[in-house]
Formats: structure tokens, C-alpha cells, sequence
């Protein structure tokens, strides 16, 4: 099918929109002190100098005074009843200060819960501690506090646990087949739930579709694989005590360990400077954090406990997991009439953050298509495998797997070019708002801006040249093209809080709440204070990662930074430009309608002598500013259309990308340059999840790959290509600033992009091949190949 892209489709526009030079990550310029700061423009990350010459600052760089640390002794068996735990050697070791099992925590306080996903499962959380019985490999049981690291890994060697060994289940196969044994025993059929989903009449589709096609697909699971493992240290501070960790919200750890604690809120402090990246199992509340408060306080010294690398992975949550059977019905012309979808998701061996991404899988089906009916029924299954939760996209590249799988698979079916197939389906720009049907939480799902035929015409234009190229430099493998169109929903919550403090010295101190941890969160801020107050770029600070800072605030995570704390800094940038304008007026008796401030300086309009720096009016003891951000739209949805090129060595069944195009509306773009970094970053993360990424359980529910040795993920050599990308701007109208998120958006379609093109090019050695997993490993190329 190499060479089906036409190019003869027409170009629809939307008087919203502005169009975005493509780019191939050269033409950028380095931004200097001439260049503008407002919406778009590439300014160099303020965030990077003190990261890249080694001063950033991690949850495991402190040293405090008196400081000891903290090993976690965790179960080798996925599934065993605890017997005993036998500490007494371990705290006849010189230096070893306490050990803790379950029954040393405080009455009542065992369990983490969730405050996000399905009702019928907050309430079921997982426990600190394991006590009575160790559900998956790597569950912590006991920990051990000692004057060094060396020690409490010693020590914590020392602690016997006497388990009896049990059953285990692994994956969703298994655990809803018949005689499985029991994860849970408030589940016995390892289902937490089950539910439906549901639009239009889905039989009547089905009914009177001219062609039906179905498949069922498989995801298998992920782990985060962040750069920095998960660490926490924390210190006793008055009544209280302050957390350092490694977490992508630090509101959410705070009140957790304000509760686990029986503290006040205001009583804990929790700050993440510089996270070494999160992808969403950072945004997780964790065992780990809320022992180290704990031994904190009642030792009276700091408490630092770090992960291994095969720790990190083995404990912290993953994802996918998700067995998809699906069909597709379309009417003779291949019009979308309904899709029916049965999902098995793995929830590990408790409810976490994992039980909450069906509703994101389900969303995500859709795509940008008009599908008049759609029927899905949903399992919630537990296994005794690490929890799930989620990792870049939460669901949604699941759901955009299996639609854009199924449009590949119906093209084949009516002999139809994949992007025909769906310009005949998409919905128009005419149409939006467009209503999809779909409901979530009892809210209708609104597609707010796009034109997606004409970011499908885009890519098709970028993808031509491309590959072409390829298929000139390319001998002795398989080339494919594929194609995914990707709808993805960016934010969450309804209210974000911001303050900016002007001092007497000029520098306006920005407090935002969300967590950074590599998104360009201080550039952002910085940028939109700039524009929106009118003040010098380099007289701004930027404050975030520091519960102390604001009374609450989101999680880093769902594309919403941008969109809930870039409205929210723009908020109280406006508030605090007005109310330096009040007092201008009043200094300069000039009516304020008749004032400019710009960078930093307040003019009369006509009368460019008169004029006064605006620090100047600032009050003694500072101009303080608060506003927070709430919306009725939390989430805005912003779209991509992706085309992938893909060499297979039938030999050996090596998979490589050879070109890449994407084509965005990412709504008013703040920062062109961090854009770029998130599509690449975005690509490179779903190039992981369709080709290298695969947490593997043996049948006793033994983690396999723990490890890099084990685990792969992409690196330098994997990404051989720069993708070729444009945009233009489609402007939300749910949120002032007209902002859609970028983080999530190029993870998302990927995968069903180089899936679509792997099955693209074995089709020239097996006709009936079909992709029905990721990742498409060398393994399972080979397979595909031989039938």
C-alpha cells in the first residue's frame, strides 16, 4: 500500500485558525533579549542552565543533619499468606534503628485510597503495609531504619518472612477464567467491576451495516521507566514535618500524609523542585512517602529512603494491560454506522489510579469520527501483578489503538485507501461544537474547535516527500505506511489557583501548583506573565513544586498544565496588571483607560514622556495578587493526525521508523519551542509503547523484567529519524486563552500509526496478516510473517 497518499483532497479552513510553518527542529532560533515574549514564541526554557550543569535539585540530593535511612523489606511471591515476619536479627545489626510491619502503623491509617475513578471502587484502596497476605511481587511488607543506607539494605536482608505460597493469576485471560484462583476476596471472580457504555440504537447499526469487520487486540503492560526512580526524605519541622519526593502532585501527597499522620494540612510540607520525569505514575500517592514521614516524626530525625531501579519498577504503578474485542459497522459507502467493544483491563493487585482510565480508553474510541452508535462493555479485573495506573495518556492511546486499528482493517475490507476511508468519516468543521454522543460522568462529550480534514491533508502533504525518500534509501526490508488520527481530551479539574507577589526590588514571584517535572512549567508561567502583565522576562520568578505555596492545587498530568495553570497565571497576571494600572491613575491622575504597561514601565498613551516604572507604585510590604481559575469545560479536546514509515527486515524481524509526520491543533500555542519537545518526546514514548515496551510476569506472577537489562525502551538509535511536523491553531473557546494540551498528544496515535504501517508492509510477503498487539516485537513479526 506504499504510495496511497493522493494528495487530491480538499482544504477546508476555520476562521479561527492560524497556521504554523512546518518545521523539521532546526529552524527554531535561539531566542535573545530582542525577542518577543508573547504567545508562540520560541523562548529558550528558563528551567534547563541549572538542570543541565548539575544543579538541579531531586528528592534524594538531601543531606540533612542527622539524617538515616530507610529500606523496604517487599514480598518475593506474587501471591502468599504471611505467616510471620521475623525482625529480630535485623535489629541486633549495629546502626539499625527501628523496623516496622503493619501492625507498628497508626490504627486505622493502612490504606491508600484513591480520590479519582469509579465510585464503586474508592472506598478499596491498597494497603501501606502488606498484613495477612502479599498480593503481587514486590509489595512492601516491612521497613527498616538505619544510621546508613548500607545498613538498612543489610538489615532489611535480615527480616524473615514466612509465606505460604498460593496461587496466582496473571493478566485478564486468566483471571476471569473458569477456576481461576482469587486475587481478592471481596471479588471472588477477580472482576472489581463491570459496567456499559452506551449511545445511539447499536443494534440497529449493526443490523443494517453492509459490512461488519471485528478483531480482538491486546496492549500489554508498560512501566513508566522514568529517568529519576521514585525517592522521598523527609525531615521533622515543628509539629510537622516537610517531604521532599519525587511526585507529580504535591498537594495529593501532602493530604495523604496529613491524614495518615493525624496533622493538620498546613502542618506538612511537601516540595518537588526537579523531578526526573513522571508520565503519570509519579502522580500516585505511594507507601514509601508516607513511611518516611512517619519515621521522620517519630525518630525526630530525616528519614531518606531511594529506589533501586528494579525497586522503582517492581512498585510503582503500570500500565495497559487492556484485552480489546471490537467490531466496527459501516454502510456500503464505509460511513461509520456503530461499534460494539467488550475490554478486559488489569488492575493489579489493587484499585489504584488504574480503575479510573477505562472512561479514558472508551472516550478515545471515538477518534474524530461521526459514529452514530456505540455499545461498550467493561471489565475491571484483578491480578496479582503490580497496580496499574497511568502512564503517558492514561487510556487514551489504548482507545485510538483499537479504533485506528479497526479503520485500517475496514479500509482492507471495502478496498478503500486508509485516508479515504477516513475523510469519508471524519467530522467536518462545520459540525463543531460537535456533540459525539458519548457521555462521561453524566457529561456530554463536546469536541470543541478543529478542522480535521484539514490536519489529515496536512500530514498527507508532509508524509509525500517523506516517503518517497524512504523508499529510495531503503533495500532489503518491508516499507509500510500507516496512518492514525488521533481526538485527544487535555485537562482535568475544575479550578487552578495562582498568585503573583510584586517586592519592592521589581521581581513579580509567580506561585503556580502544579508539579514540574521536564514540561517546561517555569518557562510557561514566565511567558504568560510577561505578555499578560507586561513585565520584563527576566524580572520574573517562578515558583512551583511546593505545597507551601498556594492552598491547593492540580496534578501535573492529562495535557492540563498548560490549560488549567496557564489560564489561571493569565487570571491573576490581568488582576494584577489592572490594579497597578488603579494605582498609576491615581499617581499620574491620568483615567486608566489612557495607560499602557509594558515591560514593566507604565506610559500615557500620546505621551510618552510621561511615564513611570511600574515597581515604583508598588506598596511597602509588596503588591500581593490571588486568583483561581475555574472553568465548567474542564477538559478541551485537541487533535493530530500522525503517518508513519516503517522498515521490516523479514529476516529477523527488526522493525525500525524510517520517517515520521505529524500534523497538530494544539489550540493558541504558548511556547512553539516546548511544543516541538513535547511532540518529539510524545513520539518517542509511543515508539516505545508500539515496538520496544513490555513488562513481563512469569506464570507464578514473577515480574521478569525489572530492569534496563530487561526492559526495553527507546533510546538514540531508535529515533534514527527527525519527524516532519506542522500545525495550525484551532482555538478553544472553553477556556480564555484558547489553550489545548501538548504533552500526551504525539503518544497517542503512534502506536496505531507504526502498527498501521508494520501490517502495511508484511501484507507484500502475507496478505492476510493482521496486527492484533503491542509491542510488535522481532518475536512477534516473525510470527506474523510465518502464520
Amino acid at each position: 500500500m506504499v504510495g496511497w497518499l493522493s494528495g487530491n483532497a480538499s482544504v477546508s479552513s476555520l476562521g479561527a485558525q492560524t497556521p504554523l510553518p512546518a518545521t523539521n527542529g532546526s529552524a527554531l532560533q535561539r531566542s535573545g533579549s530582542g525577542v518577543s515574549h508573547a504567545f508562540g514564541s520560541p523562548l529558550l526554557r528558563v528551567e534547563d542552565e541549572h538542570l543541565v550543569t548539575g544543579r538541579g535539585c531531586y528528592a534524594s540530593d538531601h543531606r540533612l543533619e542527622g539524617q538515616v535511612y530507610m529500606s523496604v523489606v517487599r514480598s518475593s511471591l506474587a501471591s502468599a499468606r504471611i505467616l510471620s515476619v521475623d525482625a529480630s536479627s535485623a535489629l541486633q545489626r549495629p546502626g539499625v534503628l527501628a523496623v516496622y510491619t503493619a501492625a507498628d502503623l497508626p490504627p486505622g491509617h493502612n490504606v491508600i485510597r484513591e480520590v479519582a475513578g469509579p465510585p464503586e471502587l474508592l472506598d478499596f484502596g491498597r494497603p501501606i503495609l502488606a498484613e495477612g497476605r502479599v498480593r503481587y511481587a514486590g509489595e512492601a511488607v516491612a521497613v527498616v531504619v538505619a544510621e546508613t543506607r548500607y545498613l538498612a539494605d543489610d538489615a532489611a536482608m535480615d527480616v524473615y518472612l514466612d509465606l505460604d505460597p498460593l496461587p496466582a493469576v496473571t493478566g485478564v485471560d486468566r483471571a476471569v477464567a473458569s477456576g481461576a484462583p482469587t486475587v481478592q476476596e471481596r471479588f471472588p471472580g477477580n472482576v472489581g467491576l463491570s459496567g456499559v457504555t452506551e449511545f445511539g440504537d447499536v443494534e440497529a447499526a449493526f443490523a443494517a451495516a453492509a459490512t461488519v469487520v471485528s478483531q480482538d487486540l491486546f496492549t500489554h503492560r508498560v512501566c513508566g521507566a522514568a529517568i529519576e526512580p521514585r525517592a522521598a526524605t523527609a525531615s521533622p519541622e515543628g509539629a510537622g514535618v516537610r517531604i521532599w519526593t519525587s511526585t507529580q502532585h504535591v498537594f495529593g501527597v501532602r493530604d495523604k500524609a496529613a491524614q495518615f499522620l493525624s496533622l493538620d494540612p498546613t502542618e506538612v510540607i511537601v516540595q518537588a523542585p526537579d523531578v526526573g520525569g513522571g508520565f503519570g505514575p509519579k502522580g500516585r500517592v505511594y507507601p514509601e512517602e508516607m513511611l518516611t514521614a512517619l519515621m521522620a516524626v517519630r525518630l525526630q530525625r530525616p528519614v531518606q529512603w531511594v529506589a533501586s531501579r528494579g525497586e522503582d519498577t517492581s512498585s510503582t504503578v503500570q500500565a495497559h494491560g487492556s484485552r480489546i474485542k471490537i467490531a466496527l459497522a459501516a454502510d456500503g459507502g464505509g460511513h461509520l454506522l456503530g461499534l460494539k467493544a467488550t475490554i478486559h483491563h488489569d488492575l493489579g493487585a489493587y484499585v489504584s489510579i488504574g480503575a479510573g482510565i477505562i472512561e479514558n480508553l472508551i472516550a478515545h474510541l471515538l477518534s474524530g469520527y461521526v459514529l452514530p452508535a456505540m455499545r461498550v462493555d467493561y471489565h475491571l479485573c484483578f491480578t496479582n501483578a503490580v497496580p496499574t495506573g497511568t502512564i503517558r495518556g492514561g487510556g487514551r492511546p489504548q482507545g485510538n489503538f483499537a479504533i485506528e486499528r479497526m479503520m485500517d482493517r475496514l479500509a482492507f475490507q471495502l478496498h478503500l485507501e486508509p485516508d479515504e476511508l477516513r475523510r469519508r468519516n471524519l467530522i467536518q468543521p462545520s459540525q463543531m461544537p460537535y456533540d459525539t454522543g458519548h457521555r462521561l460522568r453524566g457529561l456530554p462529550t463536546v469536541y470543541d474547535s478543529g478542522d480535521y480534514p484539514r490536519l489529515l491533508q496536512m500530514a498527507t502533504d508532509l508524509a509525500a516527500p517523506e516517503i518517497a525518500q524512504a523508499k529510495a534509501k531503503t533495500a532489503g526490508k518491508l516499507v509500510g505506511v500507516g496512518l492514525a488520527f488521533a481526538v485527544e481530551g487535555t485537562g482535568i479539574g475544575v479550578s487552578e489557583p495562582a498568585r503573583i507577589e510584586i517586592a519592592s526590588d521589581g521581581v513579580a514571584r509567580v506561585y503556580i501548583g502544579s508539579s514540574p517535572g521536564g514540561q517546561g512549567h517555569l518557562t510557561m508561567a514566565s511567558q504568560i506573565v510577561a505578555a499578560r502583565l507586561g513585565w520584563p522576562a527576566e524580572r520574573i520568578a517562578v515558583v512551583a513544586g511546593d505545597s507551601s505555596a498556594l492552598p491547593a492545587g492540580g496534578i501535573t498530568a492529562a495535557s492540563r498544565t498548560a490549560v488549567h495553570v496557564g489560564n489561571a497565571t493569565s487570571l491573576v497576571a490581568r488582576a494584577t496588571r489592572t490594579e497597578l494600572l488603579r494605582l498609576a491613575s491615581d499617581k499620574l491622575e491620568v483615567d486608566v483607560a489612557d495607560l499602557e504597561l509594558a515591560d514593566g514601565v507604565i506610559g500615557v498613551n500620546g505621551a510618552p514622556a510621561r511615564s513611570i516604572p511600574a515597581a515604583d507604585l508598588v506598596p511597602e510590604g509588596g503588591l500581593k495578587v490571588s486568583r483561581t481559575f475555574s472553568t465548567d469545560s474542564p477538559t478541551v479536546y485537541a487533535s493530530s493526525c500522525h503517518i508513519a514509515v516503517v522498515g521490516v527486515d523479514p529476516m529477523t524481524g527488526m522493525v525500525s521508523v524510517l520517517a515520521y509526520a505529524i500534523a497538530h491543533d494544539l489550540g493558541h500555542e504558548i511556547n512553539a519551542r516546548i511544543v516541538e519537545g513535547q511532540l518529539h518526546g510524545g513520539l518517542l514514548h509511543g515508539l516505545g509503547f508500539a515496538l520496544l515496551e513490555e513488562a513481563v510476569y512469569a506464570e507464578d506472577g514473577t515480574f521478569m523484567s525489572p530492569t534496563f537489562l530487561d526492559y526495553s525502551i527507546a533510546t538514540a538509535p531508535d529515533f534514527p529519524f527527525t519527524p516532519v511536523h506542522a500545525g495550525f491553531e484551532s482555538v478553544s473557546q472553553a477556556n480564555p486563552e484558547g489553550i489545548k494540551g501538548a504533552g500526551e498528544g504525539a503518544t497517542i496515535p503512534s502506536p496505531a500509526a507504526i502498527a498501521n504501517a508494520v501490517e502495511d508492509a508484511l501484507r507484500q510477503v502475507r496478505p492476510d496478516v493482521v496486527v492484533t498487539e503491542i509491542p510488535i516485537t522481532p518475536l512477534r513479526v516473525r510470527r506474523l510473517i510465518s502464520g
